[in-house]
């Protein structure tokens, strides 16, 4: 058993991070890049600051107490090493993050041992917010946003109307885009409210019924907020609360819901926490169980194997000549791959297209799976059918499209990971990464198949034909190469 403050353990302490910072670099940059150019995540900054006050506070138990190493976390650790090698494998960005705050986690508690880790639970889960993570709720935020609206709008007495994300009044037009969803606001309540709740109540439920009360607040909040932005444009004429000025608004509507939500909290506070010393009566250890040393060893030991194992990943270089866009002339289809190692577009007598785009499994620059590419034009084309098919090795997906003008679209397409064909963007990540890590295969490609001769019926089996004609010729070539 070592104290807090030995020699020993702040050599063992110092190596360990040092590990930590080394294998687990690249996520750790990526969250920082983050933090920096997303005002949704610049929190991020504050949370080790937070952590470091939070054993501050607590520094006569902290400095008083003695570690003692134990093997719990290995698995954890494990674990978090073994996702980090999948996410990195996968270019799975938020992922990888992830498993490097949970490693770091495991390495803390290892080292601290289980009496002391369950003491500063909180400080530890609460790096968790570090993690630039939430963004997919944004969708679910937009459509519970429009949908208070519209539902205030009514009780007000205002004719509405609600197409998706567009809510019309006779006023005009509004949208709930990306930045009316509220995301921030939550995303910084739940950092906030968190923080709020455990320094001012001791009961767990407390603290828990608070947690709710500040994820469920924001949302309601964001809601009545987008209202009064659309009543104070539907009685402006449309002249105030249309530009940057409604944004201007909403962190200061912002700013008193927080205010809001401690005034409420401050009322139910409990007591503060006494100042306590550490017993060796509280540890947990055996009579005369020594310092697990090895337990520190095996971390080191495993970092540097997910170090190796990193490092041996094939990563292959973006050639120079590699295109980005396909030039696909009087076409509206829309269909974009950014970075692959290899595209082809070409249009049939019939007046079917056809895509092909080719990448690394992990390449330097670029991915098969990204927002950035896109199957078809979303601002022009909206899905009104879709069907999957997993049948007997024919895997495709297609989508039937719309524009406004009411032209009909069809769309086929699917992924493919060495001879494994997939249409879920989720399987194509988790394949490729398999594809690497077990060298089975460098490359995976997709296929599309796009017509606007929809009357046709068998226009499925049409477009799959010319696909799988264009990936013959495709193979061919590169077999004559």
């Amino acid at each position: 058993m070592m104290a807090i403050n030995s020699r020993q353990f702040m050599m063992m302490f110092a190596v360990l991070m040092t590990g930590w910072v080394l294998v687990f670099w690249d996520g750790i940059a990526g969250m920082e890049a983050i933090w920096r150019r997303s005002d949704t995540f610049a929190h991020g900054y504050f949370i080790l600051p937070i952590v470091i006050w939070l054993l501050y506070r607590d520094r006569a138990y902290l400095m008083s107490a003695r570690a003692q190493s134990t093997w719990l976390p290995l698995p954890f650790l494990l674990m978090g090493c073994f996702v980090w090698l999948f996410a990195f494998a996968a270019d799975i960005n938020v992922l990888s993050q992830l498993a490097a705050v949970l490693v770091l986690v495991s390495l803390v508690w290892m080292l601290i041992g289980n009496h002391l880790a369950w003491r500063y639970k909180f400080p530890l889960a609460y790096l968790l917010f570090a993690v630039p993570m939430g963004e997919n709720l944004i969708p679910d935020l937009q459509d519970i946003t429009a949908w208070i609206t519209v539902f205030l709008l009514k009780v007000h007495g205002i004719p509405v109307f609600r197409d998706g994300w567009y809510i019309q009044i006779p006023t005009g037009m509004f949208e709930v885009a990306v930045a009316c969803s509220g995301i921030r606001y939550l995303i910084a309540s739940m950092a906030v409210g968190t923080l709020y709740a455990y320094l001012t109540y001791r009961s767990f439920k407390k603290q828990l019924l608070f947690v709710v009360f500040a994820f469920l607040l924001p949302i309601l909040a964001n809601g009545v907020r987008a209202y009064l932005i659309v009543i104070i444009a539907h009685y402006s004429d449309m002249k105030y609360a249309t530009g940057a000025d409604h944004l201007v608004y909403g962190w200061i509507f912002f700013g008193f819901v927080i205010m809001l939500m401690f005034w409420v909290g401050g009322k139910f506070a409990d007591p503060e926490r006494k100042t306590e010393l550490y017993s060796d009566g509280e540890s947990t250890k055996s009579k005369g169980q020594r310092n697990k040393l090895w337990a520190g060893a095996s971390a080191c030991l495993l970092m540097m194997a997910t170090w190796l194992v990193e490092r041996n990943i094939n990563v292959l270089e973006l050639p120079e000549s590699a295109a980005t866009v396909m030039p696909m002339p009087a076409s509206n289809w829309g269909v974009s791959f950014t970075q692959p190692m290899q595209s082809n577009y070409q249009r049939e007598t019939n007046g079917t297209e056809l895509f092909f785009a080719r990448y690394g499994n992990k390449q330097s620059e670029g991915e098969l799976v990204s927002f950035a590419n896109k199957l078809y034009d979303a601002e022009r084309w909206t899905v009104i059918d879709r069907i999957t098919n997993n049948d007997n090795g024919q895997v495709y997906r297609y989508l039937l499209l719309r524009d406004v003008q009411g032209r009909e679209r069809a769309l086929l397409y699917w992924y493919q990971i060495g001879n494994r064909k997939v249409v879920s963007p989720a399987f194509v990540k988790l394949h490729q990464a398999l594809a690497l890590l077990t060298g089975q295969a460098d490359f995976a490609y997709f296929v599309a198949a796009s017509s606007l001769a929809t009357e046709q019926q068998n226009i499925v089996a049409s477009l799959l034909n010319s696909a799988d004609s264009m990936i013959n010729q495709i193979t061919l070539n590169q077999v004559g190469n």
